[in-house]
């Protein structure tokens, strides 16, 4: 039995009430925000790590690529410093040329005075050594060509200033000179009225340039031989070594070398006065010691052979020439100021057309050296004479390549 006053005990199917909430402490709650606090500061960190290596490396690739940019520069500089230094020489090298272009010319022009004035010409003529060696041999022709070819313009330009273009003339000197060298000297003007242009004349002056042994056999009917038949090294230069057997078993020894050039563009020297673009050069010069071909100047007689031959175009008209008038010349006197000057306005203000001509002018000198052994006047005369004829076959190859007719073979002479 129970008492009344006691408390009567819960069923266990009751239901419990809920636990009570549990509030954390301050103490807990200052722990967590810490604790929040250190995570975030964390990741701050982390962040500003990350970002200050991003920077880094960022600054570092822009150290490099500048560094890289200076090298770049500093090379630079240091080429435009070596180019500076090599347009300074450069230009120095420019102005010397200059100078040596002027004092060429200057000794072009004492040159062409003394080949105008003096009787022995030999004095100013060119020395040509020749080697043993091919190329050597072959260099040393070409270092000079262009120099042979520009002298020959130079002085016949000089030769002929204010002389008429269209009548022929021929000045011809035959001396002995002091050393006792017989010598033929002739200046030609051949006006070419049948020539259509300049290439058709210089063809017969490259006939017979390079067949000089033919035409001295054809011509003199005297026994020539080429000795370097097989030395042919350029189409423009040629050597010819050449032994002629004359009367009673005289031999006679030649050694000339010939330049040849043919400019139609106008690239060529300008001869005084000369009009249209075409211009055809030839120079042959003696050869004065060669160390393949040597003189037997004991044995042979030793002949010398010079000639400039240039072909151009010139106006039927010239003015400032010499003329007839009264039977006198009157003209402006030769190598004054004022005919120099107005004879090059006139050359610059021509231009070519129907009534311009082709005329050839040649200078030649041809020298037989006095022999250390007795050769009589006739044999000597005999000699010469035939050599003239030989420099005038020079004319008729010339008016057979413009009229188209094939060179008649001379008869030999017993």
């Amino acid at each position: 039995m129970t008492n009344a006053g006691s408390a009567t005990p819960t069923s266990s199917n009751e239901a419990r009430s809920a636990p009570p909430l549990r509030v954390p402490s301050a103490a807990k709650a200052k722990r967590w925000s810490s604790k929040q606090t250190q995570v975030k500061r964390k990741d701050e960190a982390q962040s500003k790590s990350a970002l200050r290596a991003r920077t880094y490396y960022r600054r570092k690739e822009e150290t490099e690529m500048l560094e890289r940019k200076a090298q770049g520069l500093m090379l630079q500089l240091q080429h435009l410093a070596r180019r500076g230094v090599v347009e300074i020489r450069r230009d120095a090298l420019a102005a010397r040329m200059k100078r040596n272009q002027a004092l060429r010319e200057s000794i072009q022009g004492q040159r062409a005075l003394c080949y105008c004035r003096a009787h022995d010409h030999s004095k100013y003529e060119p020395v040509i050594r020749l080697g043993a060696d091919p190329r050597e041999r072959y260099e040393t022709l070409l270092a000079m060509k262009q120099q042979r070819l520009q002298e020959a313009v130079y002085f016949l330009s000089e030769r002929s200033r204010q002389m008429r273009m269209d009548t022929e003339y021929t000045d011809l000197q035959r001396f002995t000179s002091a050393n006792g060298d017989v010598c033929l000297v002739r200046f030609d003007i051949k006006p070419l009225f049948t020539a259509r242009n300049v290439i058709q004349a210089f063809e017969g002056v490259l006939k017979f340039s390079y067949n000089l042994e033919i035409s001295i056999s054809d011509l003199v009917g005297h026994l020539t031989i080429r000795e370097n038949d097989e030395e042919d090294w350029d189409s423009s230069i040629a050597q010819h070594r050449l032994v002629t057997t004359v009367n009673n078993g005289v031999q006679v020894d030649t050694n000339n070398v010939t330049f040849t050039q043919y400019w139609e563009d106008g690239a060529g020297p300008n001869p005084d006065r000369a009009v249209g673009k075409e211009l055809g050069i030839a120079v042959c010069n003696y050869v004065d010691e060669d160390a393949l071909y040597p003189y037997h100047e004991s044995e042979r007689v030793r002949q010398d052979i010079t000639y400039f031959v240039v072909i151009a175009k010139y106006p039927r008209v010239l003015p400032g020439v010499f003329t007839a008038v009264d039977g006198k010349p009157a003209a402006t006197s030769v190598g004054s100021p004022s005919s120099s000057e107005s004879g090059a306005s006139v050359c610059e203000s021509m231009v070519e057309n129907e009534d311009d001509m082709v005329v050839a002018l040649r200078w030649t000198c041809l020298r037989l050296r006095k022999p250390p052994f007795p050769l009589d006047n006739a044999t000597a005369s005999h000699i010469r004479d035939g050599m003239e004829r030989v420099d005038q076959a020079m004319f008729t190859a010339i008016r057979h390549s413009v009229d188209g007719v094939k060179s008649p073979q001379q008869p030999r002479e017993q």
